[in-house]
């Protein structure tokens, strides 16, 4: 018996791996989409913020120059600062900048699923008392 329960545990796991190894992706179309498209980061992020946000012109429009000053900032900032720390400090508050302009740009349920979007879902912006 002690060497059944064992033997069953290890016939298990192998199941389960050959299993998963049969799985396939099946986004390989996606993929040569998305490699045939030369986009910069901003125009990527503009992108999936459109569709996700569905954003309106205007909207759209004041968002793209916003990410082009992002994006701008924090090459200049990458090329300025040899410290890793005070990169990232310079970072956050781009980061913290954009956040506050996109609270005037987007409204309650975009605001949201912008934040959603960046994977920073507790961010309290307004207050002044940023967490990630």
């Amino acid at each position: 018996m002690k060497r059944i329960i064992p033997f069953l545990i290890i016939l298990g796991l192998t199941v389960s791996t050959t299993q998963a190894q049969r799985l396939t992706e099946t986004d390989d179309e996606l993929d040569k989409k998305v490699l045939a498209l030369s986009l910069s980061g901003p125009q990527m992020a503009i992108l999936e913020m459109k569709r996700e946000l569905n954003l309106s012109e205007e909207q759209l429009k004041q968002v793209e120059l916003l990410h082009e000053e992002r994006y701008q900032l924090m090459s200049e900032a990458e090329l300025k600062q040899e410290e890793p720390i005070e990169r990232q400090r310079t970072y956050r508050e781009i980061q913290i900048q954009l956040d506050k302009v996109m609270a005037g740009i987007l409204n309650e349920k975009q605001l949201k699923q912008f934040l959603e979007l960046e994977g920073r879902q507790h961010v309290n912006m307004l207050t002044g008392n940023e967490e990630e």
